[in-house]
């Protein structure tokens, strides 16, 4: 039996639970929280046979955890990874896995130094229609890549920390990183913002956010608009010079549409299967059982890359 720890009784939380319960051989032992009767709620509303505990750090002293995964807020992803690190536990860090490169460097070196397990839950990296779309990619389905579009937008402001500064809101942060990732997965990690734009709240945190980012001497863009004000239809498009790949919600891959030079469907492939969550918690299960301390669909240097690019992207908000 694989066994999970949860840091953080929040909605991320609950929808992991959910989505995991698809998975053979996993179960959640013990939730954490700052507040007991919060821990108490969330566990008999969710899990009823895991503890509840009362600190994050009664998490580091349960012996029976093979893998924590981290679903506070933002500005404390650091703080409890490097916690559970320091104690020799394995980890899943929602994403955006740290606030800057620094705190994700610091991650990593501690892992390295310890032999463990440590992983940015960017879940669009582990989706099987994402990696089909790298695979066309790879294999000159659509020729060089010289453009790429998305946008990501949720009517989402009501909720309190996505506007909190002190808990690392803003739209880029919360949402930014998808269209972020998806350039990076695509163009690779030499990466330049030429461009940024944003609306801001009274809170300073940003409301909106419009880039541009550039593979510098090659001229390939990435071109994304995110907001946490409103609903927009969350798609993409990576555009080659061949033809071109639509993609229908960048957040949580539906279906993937593959076009040639002239704008006839060549190819589609749907969503099938396990639940995303449960997709990226069944391939850090696997890494962990091979012994890894990275998963090769999201290894350390990538997070660390996008870590970069999200610090010069806040930097030139």
């Amino acid at each position: 039996m694989f066994r999970i720890g949860i840091i953080g009784c929040g909605r991320m939380a609950a929808k992991m639970i959910g989505s995991i319960k698809d998975l053979e051989e996993v179960e959640i032992v013990a939730v954490a929280s700052r507040d007991k009767s919060r821990a108490n709620k969330f566990v008999k509303q969710n899990c009823p046979e895991a503890k509840a505990l009362g600190t994050y750090e009664q998490m580091t002293r349960q012996k029976d955890i093979d893998l924590v995964y981290i679903a506070t807020p933002n500005t404390y992803h650091y703080e409890n990874a490097i916690m559970c690190v320091k104690n020799h536990m394995n980890v899943l860090v929602e994403k955006p896995f740290a606030m800057n490169r620094q705190e994700a460097d610091s991650i990593f070196s501690e892992a390295k130094n310890r032999g463990v397990f440590v992983c940015e839950a960017m879940w669009t990296s582990f989706m099987p229609l994402h990696l089909k779309m790298i695979e066309w990619i790879k294999s000159g389905k659509i020729g060089a890549v010289r453009y790429i579009q998305s946008n990501l937008g949720y009517d989402i402001e009501d909720v309190a920390r996505v506007t909190d500064p002190a808990l690392g809101g803003g739209a880029h942060l919360d949402l930014g990183v998808y269209p972020t990732n998806l350039a990076v997965s695509i163009l690779g990690e030499n990466l330049n913002p030429v461009s940024v734009f944003a609306h801001r709240y009274s809170t300073g945190v940003e409301k909106d956010v419009s880039c541009v980012l550039e593979v510098p001497g090659d001229g390939a863009m990435a071109v994304s608009f995110v907001t946490i004000s409103t609903n927009t239809d969350k798609d993409g498009s990576v555009i080659g010079e061949t033809g071109y790949i639509k993609i229908r919600n960048i957040n949580d891959y539906e279906k993937i549409e593959l076009y040639d030079h002239d704008g006839n469907l060549v190819e589609e492939i749907e969503r099938e299967g396990l639940n995303s969550y449960a997709v990226e918690m069944k391939a850090c299960i696997d890494a962990i059982h091979q012994g890894l301390i990275q998963c090769p669909q999201m290894p350390w240097h990538k997070t660390a890359y996008i870590a970069s690019l999200n610090d010069r992207i806040r930097g030139m908000i």
